[in-house]
């Protein structure tokens, strides 16, 4: 029988090494690649609402006053074309699968 010895650093190492800390640079990639894929479905009229959104590690607020009301509203639903209500949700469910893969290649891992 032969033995086999195996060295792993820590897992708050391994974390790190991979960007994964808490609000670390793997999260503000994530975030950020949600405002930039979410973009082209923002509602636009003149651009102020999705030129002034704020970023941090894990959000993004869009800090115009009618900001909530054309996220819930009763407006376009992306149907016509992708600017509309629940920009988020329907920019996930068209392109979540790209995000995920950019954040895999981002880390050094796969998507799976």
């Amino acid at each position: 029988m032969a033995n086999v010895r195996l060295e792993m650093d820590a897992a708050d190492a391994i974390l790190l090494k991979r960007h994964l800390d808490d609000n670390g640079e793997a999260q503000r990639f994530f975030t950020h690649e949600v405002r930039r894929v979410a973009d082209p479905y923002v509602p636009m009229q003149t651009g102020m609402m999705k030129n002034s959104a704020i970023e941090t590690a894990n959000t993004i607020t869009y800090p115009q006053p009618y900001s909530k009301r054309q996220y819930y509203g009763n407006g376009s639903d992306g149907s016509e074309n992708l600017r509309g209500r629940l920009w988020i949700p329907r920019m996930w469910s068209d392109r979540g699968k790209e995000i995920v893969q950019s954040v895999a290649d981002y880390v050094g891992g796969r998507a799976e």
